[in-house]
This record gives structure tokens, C-alpha cells and sequence, in this order.
């Protein structure tokens, strides 16, 4: 009786515990894990978030004179449904020429993963622009601590943007101790970013880290004194008068927004980020970010190398945006999110197309999720 006693008391102290640890920023993932749940585009719902603020003066999307006037081809129709698609727009011109909404409406919230990535990008070009980062060339170490030591001396912003930071942050890896889970389920970012070590030397190797753009959210932090939520709806969400407040999803202690993922926006919204960089930067005549700053940001870093396609030079990713090598010979910026968030900018037909949804992630072609050019094409067919 007594062993068994003792036995109850070993397993009762080892959950107690247990249970303690999960209140350290080691493990403190494992307990928001079981309370937030497997991650969603509506994660709002459920984690911490801070509000972004559109100013209260939304000023909705002129409507094309031939808004909703004709659809997608049905094929391609029927593949942007096939794809559990929530949101599809289309916008020409300044003008909204199409919109279609699946279980959902024009002023529901819709999470972006990495399509946020983009938007980290271009807070990076707003702090070059007003003096407070050098360039892209400038030691991350300048901003912070951590990467002050050893080899981190090496890492540049540039490399952070380009993703070839060479950090030990593993993308692919899933399991419940990752930096992964850490990252998107951990109680403090800054504390995560503390165990990144450089695996490889920078600016050399392509290959994709939501970590590297954590990184740089907390620089953006640092140089500009404020919250990311905040910085965003001064920056943009109010000059670009959005039509609805957004949010961002913050760390479990509340304490850092999770910027390589978490912004939450209708799509319309979404869309004013498209227009910005299609107007190089511009928005209503005012200058929110340099047009120098954009054109590197949507031009390939090509300099650097694709390990997956045999050391080729990199003809997809620029400063945290994609840029989709379309068959019939566009190169279309891209802002691109895990199940199917993405925002297309087409130069050559000064359009914007922004798809929101719940897609199964594939097996990807070049790094592109294969339903990219159904989405784009659907689009074209859609413009003048």
C-alpha cells in the first residue's frame, strides 16, 4: 500500500511538474497549444491579438463600371471552388471589377500567415526611407543583442529579407519542440529568436524561415519604438483608409505580435497592399514607401542560390515577396499565405487579384502551390 502511495505521489509531482514547465518560454507552447488548438485562417478567434486600427474614415473601393458583370470561365471556376476559396477579387485600374464570397462576407476577418511577411517587408523600407535603418546591408547586431556574438555578427538585413539568413531555423520541421511550434504557439518571440544559431553563412543559400522574418519584426520594433499593430494602422491601414479595423495575433504573453504570419484583414483590405506596391509605393499622392524600396523588394534576388533546384540562381523571392514566373511570361509579385492567402500585383494590366481561402497544401512546383496559376488566370480573364 505504501509503494503504491508513493508511486501516485511520484506520478502526481512529475505532472505538477510537468504542467510548470509549460509556464517557461521553453515549453510554453505545449500549453497554448491545447488551448488555442491546430492553426486556422480564424485564429483571432482564440489567441491574443492587438487591434489595428483603420482611423475611422474607411473609404470603400470605386466599383468598375462593369463590376460583377461577367465571371471566370467555368473551368476555372470551378477550380477556385474545388480550392475552398473564401474570397476572390479582382481590381483594375484603383477600381474593384470583381468580388465573390463563399461561406463568408465582405467584411469578415480572414487570417494571412505569410502573406504578413510582406507587410514586415515594408515597414523594413519605411525605417530605411526615414533614417532610422542604413540599408539593407546593415548587421542585424546594430538592433539587437543577441545577434551581436560569433558568427550572428555576419547576418544582414538584407539577408533576413532575402531568406538567406543561414539560421537554424528548420521550416520543414513540425514537431512539438520546433521553433516552428515555439514560433506560433510560444509565450514570448523575442525569447524564440534567442535560440536561433547560424547553421550556414548568409547571403550565399536560398531557403525559406518564417524565423528570419520574426527577427525582423523585432528590429522594425526596436527602431521604431512602437508595436507592430500600431506602426501598421499609422503607416497604413489609416492613410490607405481600410474599410474595417484589422488585428494581429501576439505572442501568448501579449508581448510581440507574430510578424512572419499573423495579420488579420478583410479582402479588401488586403488588396490596398497590392495597389500600394502597384503605385510603387504611393497612395492617394502620398509617399508611404520609397519606389526604390519597392522595385528591390519585388525583383528576384538573384545573386543567391536554390539548393532544392541544383545551386540555380533564385528567380522567385525578393524582400519577403514572391514573384510567380507565369507561363505566358508575366513575373507577378506575389503576397503569399499557408492555405491559399494571396495577393497578386500585375504591372502590365495595373490589376490586383486577391484570393482568400482554405486550400490543401501541395507538393509545391518551383516553390509555387500549382492552384497559383488557376487564380491568376481567373483574374486575367476578368480584365480589360
Amino acid at each position: 500500500m505504501k509503494l503504491l502511495r508513493n508511486a501516485l505521489l511520484i506520478i502526481v509531482l512529475l505532472a505538477l511538474t510537468g504542467y510548470a514547465a509549460t509556464y517557461t518560454n521553453r515549453f510554453s507552447h505545449l500549453r497554448n497549444f491545447v488551448s488555442w488548438g491546430p492553426h486556422t485562417i480564424y485564429d483571432f478567434r482564440t489567441h491574443p491579438t492587438r487591434l489595428v486600427e483603420n482611423g475611422n474614415a474607411p473609404q470603400p473601393w470605386p466599383l468598375d463600371s462593369a463590376y460583377n458583370k461577367q465571371e471566370p470561365p467555368k473551368a476555372l471556376l470551378d477550380s477556385i471552388e474545388k480550392q475552398k476559396t473564401i474570397a476572390f477579387l479582382v481590381f483594375q485600374d484603383g477600381k474593384l471589377r470583381y468580388e465573390r464570397y463563399w461561406n463568408h462576407g465582405k467584411d469578415s476577418l480572414s487570417g494571412s500567415f505569410s502573406a504578413a511577411k510582406s507587410i514586415i517587408s515594408l515597414l523594413i523600407g519605411a525605417a530605411i526611407d526615414e533614417g532610422k535603418i542604413n540599408s539593407v546591408d546593415q548587421p542585424v547586431g546594430d538592433f539587437l543583442d543577441h545577434f551581436k556574438e560569433g558568427d550572428l555578427r555576419k547576418v544582414r538585413l538584407r539577408d533576413l529579407l532575402t531568406m538567406s539568413s543561414g539560421l537554424s531555423w528548420k521550416e520543414s520541421d513540425k514537431g512539438y519542440f520546433s521553433l516552428n511550434a515555439a514560433g506560433y504557439y510560444g509565450d514570448d518571440e523575442a525569447a524564440m529568436v534567442d535560440r536561433l544559431a547560424v547553421k550556414e553563412s548568409p547571403g550565399k543559400d536560398w531557403e525559406y524561415r518564417s524565423g528570419d522574418t520574426q527577427v525582423l519584426g523585432l528590429v522594425v520594433e526596436k527602431v521604431f519604438g512602437k508595436n507592430i499593430s500600431e506602426l501598421v494602422s499609422e503607416r497604413f491601414a489609416k492613410p490607405m483608409h481600410f474599410e474595417h479595423d484589422a488585428v494581429w495575433l501576439l505572442d501568448g504573453a501579449g508581448r510581440h505580435e507574430k510578424a512572419f504570419c499573423c495579420f488579420n484583414a478583410i479582402a479588401r483590405d488586403y488588396a490596398r497592399f497590392g495597389q500600394l506596391v502597384l503605385n510603387k509605393g504611393t497612395w492617394n499622392g502620398q509617399r508611404l514607401v520609397s519606389e526604390a524600396y519597392i522595385n528591390q523588394a519585388i525583383t528576384p534576388a538573384s545573386y543567391l542560390h536554390d539548393p532544392t533546384d541544383g545551386g540555380k540562381p533564385v528567380d522567385f523571392y525578393g524582400f519577403q515577396y514572391w514573384i510567380v514566373n507565369h507561363p505566358n511570361g508575366m513575373k507577378v509579385p506575389q503576397m503569399n499565405g499557408l492555405f491559399g492567402q494571396y495577393v497578386y500585383i500585375i504591372p502590365e494590366k495595373n490589376a490586383v487579384i486577391v484570393r482568400l481561402g482554405n486550400s490543401t497544401v501541395v507538393k509545391p512546383v518551383h516553390h509555387y502551390q500549382p492552384e497559383n496559376f488557376a487564380f491568376i488566370d481567373a483574374g486575367l480573364a476578368l480584365l480589360k
